[in-house]
């Protein structure tokens, strides 16, 4: 969607920092593709991709994945900010605990991604493929064409012992000297009620279509949205689009953002990132 007014205040800060790291002895660039970050610095063994974000790109999902950007390319990520509340927003996503909500004695809560989360439908009737959602009505004070989404959380945790869905490969039943499982249960809330249990953040790989209630999924002859109910593949509701199917109270589940599958395992994020806070060039006092 066109941001010009994002757009132009990104532009101000990018000019605003380049200027100051022209004047510190690094070497900027412009790189003419929008694949890359609007401006690349280097100084030596030292290479900064300019990052500037705007109040609104304060998510974790925009950090993220600039940070993820510059760690594919051996780069540290520059994010410019214009304010000290915008600065505030973005450290937090990366510290205490780094790309995380929160993190107690092991067990993490992460924050919702932009992706969906796509289920293995192989075990219900006409088996397709699909993505899975909640019904809104489903969940306490909530009721269909409700203009909010529920607030999803995924979590960590001991709980429930025993198997819970899994994908192949990963003992749902072991635990440790402790008691505790081995595999984390990977709890899915949507407005605190638990909407879905894995085994693991490894689970996340195309789950069964069975750990969670319903599943929909654009049908390539009419171009539709069916949602299926999970138990036995029922079609309960048709819609034109997204729009229509939240109108009939159907909302998709966000996939998490786990670390170490959008960044890699042992990434060290600490080094990774610095923060400026830049007053852009031209901006009303």
């Amino acid at each position: 969607m066109p941001d010009p007014l994002g757009d132009a205040a990104r532009r101000r800060l990018t000019e605003a920092v380049t200027d100051r790291l022209a004047a510190c002895g690094y070497d900027v660039s412009r790189p003419e593709t929008r694949a890359e970050p609007p401006a690349i610095a280097v100084r030596g063994e030292e290479t900064f991709g300019v990052e500037p974000l705007t109040e609104a790109d304060a998510t974790p999902t925009t950090v993220v994945s600039r940070l993820g950007h510059a760690i594919d390319r051996d780069r540290r990520a520059l994010f410019v900010v214009a304010d000290s509340e915008v600065a505030a927003a973005v450290r937090s996503v990366l510290t205490d605990p780094p790309l995380l909500v929160d993190e107690t004695d092991g067990r993490r809560t992460f924050h919702a991604g932009p992706d969906r989360v796509a289920v293995d439908t192989e075990g219900l009737p006409g088996a397709t493929g699909g993505y899975a959602c909640v019904r809104v009505e489903d969940l306490v004070g909530r009721k269909a064409g409700s203009d909010a989404d529920p607030t999803f959380r995924w979590r960590e945790t001991d709980t429930p012992s025993g198997p819970v869905p899994s994908v192949n490969g990963v003992d749902t039943a072991a635990s440790g000297p402790d008691g505790r499982p081995t595999v984390p249960r990977l709890v899915c809330e949507a407005d605190d009620r638990v909407v879905a249990v894995l085994a693991g953040t490894a689970s996340l790989r195309t789950p069964p279509a069975g750990a969670f209630p319903y599943v929909y999924r654009r049908d390539p002859a009419d171009k539709r949205f069916r949602v299926r109910h999970c138990d036995d593949g029922t079609v309960v509701e048709t819609a034109s689009g997204f729009a229509a199917m939240r109108t009939a109270g159907f909302v998709p589940i966000p996939m998490p953002l786990v670390p170490e599958h959008v960044l890699g395992p042992g990434v060290d994020v600490e080094d990774a990132w610095e923060i400026v806070v830049e007053e852009p060039i031209g901006r009303d006092k």
